[in-house]
């Protein structure tokens, strides 16, 4: 069994709590932009959702660093997630420009940062009052489905990547991303 991070887009308001426990958690400061996980919305549609990183197994984010700073790793319960390094981070943008899904984000100050599950307990699901993140548990067939969809969004992405800015990738792809990450019956932890 592996556990991944999920998103029940319709769950959503927009309240941004799980910015700030990813903020406070990862920064010490209660500061939206710096967080790791972005809600993202159309007030003139009607909707939020969260836009996360989907910890792809083939992640475009690594293939592209020049540095390998980017590297697959695993939480103390196996979990598998994608890391970054900052110490040997150059601050080149690439890996940002590759993710399909905007999940790379860059601080004025600092290099690239992007969703490590918190360790194995994200404190997004943590402090997500309205059903919407959850880090469930899959069975190996589930992981490998899941998996297969990652790619088949991916390889979508890939046409328009070059195309359209960070915002637009991650407000276009977030309902994709959160449909890809949703199972069944969620079991949240």
């Amino acid at each position: 069994m592996k556990r991944v991070l999920t998103a029940h887009s319709e769950n959503c308001t927009g309240c941004r709590m799980c910015e700030f426990a990813c903020s406070s958690y990862k920064e010490g400061a209660f500061m939206p932009e710096r967080s790791r996980i972005r809600v993202v919305s159309d007030s003139l549609e009607g909707w939020s959702r969260p836009s996360i990183c989907l910890q792809c197994e083939d992640a475009m984010c690594m293939a592209v660093c020049p540095v390998e700073a980017i590297s697959k790793a695993k939480t103390s319960r196996g979990e598998h997630f994608i890391q970054v390094d900052a110490d040997k981070c150059i601050g080149c943008h690439r890996c940002s420009a590759a993710c399909p899904f905007g999940a790379i984000v860059f601080f004025p100050e600092s290099k690239a940062a992007k969703c490590d599950l918190c360790g194995g307990s994200p404190k997004c699901v943590e402090f997500c009052f309205y059903d919407c993140l959850h880090f469930v548990e899959l069975s190996e067939e589930e992981f490998a489905k899941r998996n297969k969809k990652v790619k088949a969004l991916t390889a979508k992405a890939c046409k328009t990547i070059s195309r359209e800015e960070l915002f637009r990738r991650r407000t276009g792809f977030s309902l994709a991303a959160s449909r890809v990450t949703t199972v069944s019956s969620p079991q949240a932890e």
